[in-house]
């Protein structure tokens, strides 16, 4: 108990040489004033790390939140960063998830730039993207050769996005000098099951593969609550978008439930049945993927499922006009029959 008692004490003290008067950030801002409640913070998250437990806080406007748990976090990261490397399967990375892009911006451009400029440790800091967001040279190329017979609408857009591949940065959207339309960003981003991996001619400079490497290098991880659920889904399943960490640290968390309730949880519509469908063939423009193919009995197959899609939604709609006064709109299991799935 003594030693524990003394680890604190040990712990408050240095992030006091941080956060407090006199500390590393305020020799950098003369008008910098101490914040008891931003320490008392940063040492409760010092010593959830610690002790590996769970930890909820609750921090009104002016505390300094993002301060009081980056400092640990980077603390934690840089003392056992030697341990890691020898020790692989126990590292030492923290993932800080927030549910808005201001946030995740705030962080990655101002107070973790600042905290660099501060502190005497040297880390890497890092923003995480999905792979969506991440443009793929190889389907740029077939969509380019392909746009006459499979993407007539958006020939134009694919020229703009092949001319900005070749002076961009990181290849992912938030990078663009204009913003491309759904239609033609789903024809080029890095998809997870249209990626043939190394056999790929563009592995090597790949920009979801470079991305990848940073973020492996990295000690703080910045991602998103989507990012962080979509990650948790894909492990059970053998896979990943985010390397191994050891803590999670889930700001804006009022808006987690919500998130988790979309990531597990199926969502289906009837747009999202037709942009599906008509991808594959539309029967009414005789386009999409099936259409340079010899597939006859795949073409009216997906002519039959769009009917019976349609059916479905019908019936969807129809059932909750006659049951939204009962109901309030919510649906029990088979309120009506699924005539898709098979």
């Amino acid at each position: 108990m003594i030693k524990a008692n003394t680890d604190f004490e040990l712990n408050q003290k240095r992030i006091k040489d941080i956060l407090g008067t006199g500390g590393f950030v305020a020799r950098e801002f003369s008008n910098f004033e101490e914040r008891p409640e931003q320490i008392e913070m940063a040492c409760a998250v010092r010593e959830a790390f610690d002790k590996n437990r769970h930890l909820a806080v609750e921090a009104g406007t002016g505390v300094g939140k993002s301060f009081a748990y980056l400092v640990p976090a980077i603390q934690y990261a840089c003392s056992n960063r030697d341990m890691e490397e020898s020790h692989p399967a126990n590292p030492a990375k923290t993932i800080i998830s927030t549910y808005t892009i201001t946030l995740q911006e705030q962080l990655i451009n101002k107070d973790i730039p600042l905290l660099l400029k501060c502190l005497p440790q040297r880390f890497n800091a890092v923003l995480a993207k999905g792979r969506n967001n991440y443009l793929c040279k190889r389907r740029l190329k077939f969509a380019l050769n392909m746009q006459k017979q499979l993407f007539d609408e958006s020939a134009d857009e694919l020229e703009d996005i092949r001319d900005w591949s070749s002076r961009t940065k990181d290849g992912s959207l938030s990078d663009m000098d204009f913003w491309p339309s759904s239609q033609a960003w789903d024809k080029v981003k890095s998809e997870h099951g249209n990626c043939p991996g190394r056999k790929c001619m563009n592995f090597a400079d790949c920009f979801y593969r470079n991305a990848r490497r940073r973020i492996n290098q990295a000690d703080i991880i910045i991602a998103n609550h989507a990012l962080l659920f979509s990650d948790l889904i894909l492990k059970e399943e053998g896979f990943s978008l985010l390397p191994e960490y050891k803590f999670v640290i889930i700001d804006e968390a009022h808006n987690i439930e919500h998130v988790a309730e979309e990531h597990f949880g199926i969502n289906i519509s009837n747009g999202r049945f037709k942009f599906l469908l008509d991808r594959l063939y539309n029967k009414r423009t005789h386009k999409g993927f099936l259409a340079y193919t010899n597939a006859r009995e795949a073409m009216e197959l997906v002519v039959e499922v769009g009917q019976a899609s349609q059916r479905f939604f019908k019936n969807v709609r129809k059932w909750y006009e006659q049951n939204i006064l009962q109901t309030n709109g919510r649906c029990y299991k088979n309120f009506i029959e699924d005539n898709i799935s098979g």
